[in-house]
């Protein structure tokens, strides 16, 4: 990939495009803490020091790269649950938009434990206000297709579903073969696909907001 100087605003915002994809690349390919602004700069054919003037850590080119994944589950979202459904329908609709989406529930289980602690106070500060509003977003296609989800009790669904997905998914199935975690199916609680356990729990947290 050929990396020059960035002239003018929206060849900035291509330069900054082409270091998320590159970072996003190496991160598939070798896992978040492997990732350096020594490998992403060698990604892109830009030397580390030019690399500086777009971003001062790699943490803050993955509150990016999460941003921007959520933005595409949401636009999923608005796709995929159009109509009003019944709860039945709803989760499994759900479940299928959030598989879609794997990178970004990898990102979200370690955001606030590893990513947060080393992004510099402007970056996080855009994530937690571009994040509110997205998920806000998200709120109004769920109130628009759950009966039993109101606008006073959408967002606490949101926040204990996105709670709880976050921490299951890097226990999952799915989380492990993706990285090449090995699996002891046998081994006391064992590792369990990721989407029938979200469904079941969805079950139980939509009956506890139609009766709240």
């Amino acid at each position: 990939m050929t990396f020059l100087r960035a002239h003018g605003e929206e060849q900035k915002q291509i330069r900054v495009q082409q270091i998320l994809d590159a970072t996003a690349s190496l991160y598939e390919e070798i896992g978040y803490d492997k990732v350096t602004f020594s490998k992403i700069s060698k990604s892109v054919n830009f030397s580390r020091i030019n690399l500086y003037n777009y971003f001062s850590c790699k943490e803050d080119i993955f509150l990016l790269i999460i941003l921007q994944d959520i933005e595409a589950m949401v636009e999923d979202a608005k796709i995929s649950l159009d109509k009003q459904m019944s709860n039945e329908e709803f989760i499994d609709n759900w479940t299928d938009v959030v598989m879609r989406h794997q990178r970004m529930l990898a990102l979200l289980g370690i955001v606030n434990t590893v990513i947060l602690k080393d992004a510099s106070s402007e970056n996080h500060l855009n994530y937690r206000i571009e994040m509110n509003n997205l998920f806000r977003q998200l709120g109004d296609v769920f109130v628009n297709v759950v009966r039993c989800l109101k606008k006073e009790n959408v967002m606490n669904f949101i926040d204990f579903e996105n709670s709880y997905a976050m921490t299951l998914y890097s226990a999952s199935k799915e989380y492990k073969e993706r990285f090449n975690i090995e699996i002891f199916p046998n081994a006391g609680y064992g590792t369990y696909p990721f989407a029938e356990q979200y469904k079941a729990y969805l079950k139980v947290l939509l009956a506890g907001m139609q009766n709240a």
